[in-house]
C-alpha cells in the first residue's frame, strides 16, 4: 500500500481504484486504509473519499534521513554533477527482489524515473549490485532464480559484471529495448498486481539483450546510455547504494570517462564516510 502512495505521491485514490490496482478485496483493504489514517500516514479527502499521503509519512522520512544521512550526504553530491552533465541523478539500493529509487533530481530526459519507484531486480539489471558477489553466492542465485535462466551463471553476465568490478562502474546502453522496459515499469506502477504488466516487464528485462552493459569504450567513439552507475561500499563490503547519472546527452568516450571518474570518486567519499570498503574477492 505505502509503496503504491510512494511511487505517486501526488495522486490521490478512492476505495475501488486501491482494490483493483493492488488486487486487494474491499473489505480487507478497507481496515487497512483505515488504520493508515487514524495513525496519519495517509489522508482521506473528506468529500471526494479519496486517500493520498498524510503528515505521519513526513516524519517517517526524515527519521530515516537521519539514521541514513549518506542519502542526503549523496543527493548534495550528486545535484553539482547532474546539473554540469545536463543529466538526472538517482539514488537507489536494493530491497528484497526490487531496487528502490530512493532519491531523483536534475534535467534529464527520463521522465519514468521517480523517487518510490521500484524496479525489478532482474538479470540483467541490477549489475551495479551483484558485480561484486561471488560467482557462486547466494545473491548471485537468488538473481538468477528469478527468471528462466538457467543454472551455471551466463558468460555474457559473467564478462559484463567482470567488466564492472575491474574499471568500478556500470554503463549500459540506451536502446529501443530499454525504453519499452521504461514504458512497462511505468505501467506496472499504477497496476503493481497486474500479472499481465508483469509478464511485460520480464519480457522487456529479457529483450534487454548481451550488450546492455557498455564493455569497451573508445576515446574517440559516441556513446548513448540509458544509465552510469557506481557503488557506495558499507562498512561489510556490500553495496549500500547505487549512484547513478540518467538523461545523459550522447557522450564522447573522453567525456564518459571523466564522468566516471568523477561519479566513482563521489561513491569513494560517500563510502568513506560510512566507514565502508571495497570487498575483498576471492580468486575463485
Amino acid at each position: 500500500m505505502l509503496d503504491h502512495f510512494a511511487a505517486h505521491p501526488e495522486q490521490s485514490y478512492t476505495l475501488s481504484e486501491l482494490s483493483q490496482a493492488l488486487d486487494i478485496n474491499v473489505a480487507s483493504l478497507l481496515s487497512v486504509l483505515q488504520a493508515l489514517t487514524d495513525a496519519g500516514y495517509l489522508a482521506r479527502h473528506p468529500r471526494r473519499k479519496t486517500y493520498g499521503l498524510g503528515m505521519s509519512v513526513v516524519a517517517v522520512g526524515h527519521a530515516a534521513l537521519t539514521r541514513h544521512r549518506v542519502v542526503d550526504r549523496a543527493r548534495s553530491e550528486l545535484r553539482v554533477l547532474a546539473a554540469e552533465s545536463g543529466a538526472q541523478y538517482v539514488v537507489s539500493a536494493v530491497a528484497g527482489d526490487s531496487i528502490v529509487i530512493l532519491a531523483v533530481d536534475g534535467r534529464g530526459r527520463s521522465p519514468e524515473v521517480w523517487a518510490g519507484e521500484r524496479l525489478p531486480l532482474l538479470p540483467p539489471l541490477g549489475q551495479v549490485f551483484l558485480a561484486w558477489s561471488g560467482a557462486g553466492s547466494g545473491e548471485i542465485r537468488r538473481w538468477l532464480d528469478r527468471t528462466a535462466v538457467g543454472a551455471p551463471l551466463p558468460h555474457h553476465l559473467d564478462a559484463a559484471m567482470a567488466v564492472v568490478r575491474e574499471r568500478g562502474w556500470s554503463a549500459n546502453r540506451d536502446t529501443s529495448a530499454r525504453t519499452a522496459l521504461g514504458e512497462a515499469l511505468a505501467a506496472l506502477a499504477d497496476a503493481p498486481r497486474d500479472a499481465r504488466l508483469r509478464e511485460r516487464v520480464a519480457e522487456s528485462v529479457a529483450s534487454l539483450g548481451d550488450d546492455y552493459e557498455l564493455l569497451a569504450v573508445a576515446a574517440d567513439g559516441r556513446y548513448r546510455l540509458a544509465t552510469l552507475s557506481a557503488p557506495v561500499f558499507d562498512q561489510h563490503g556490500s553495496v549500500a547504494l547505487a549512484l547513478t547519472l540518467t538523461g545523459l546527452p550522447e557522450l564522447t568516450g573522453e567525456r564518459l570517462m571523466a564522468l566516471a571518474d568523477q561519479l566513482t570518486g563521489v561513491a569513494r567519499v560517500l563510502g568513506t564516510e560510512i566507514g565502508g570498503r571495497p570487498p575483498v574477492l576471492s580468486a575463485g
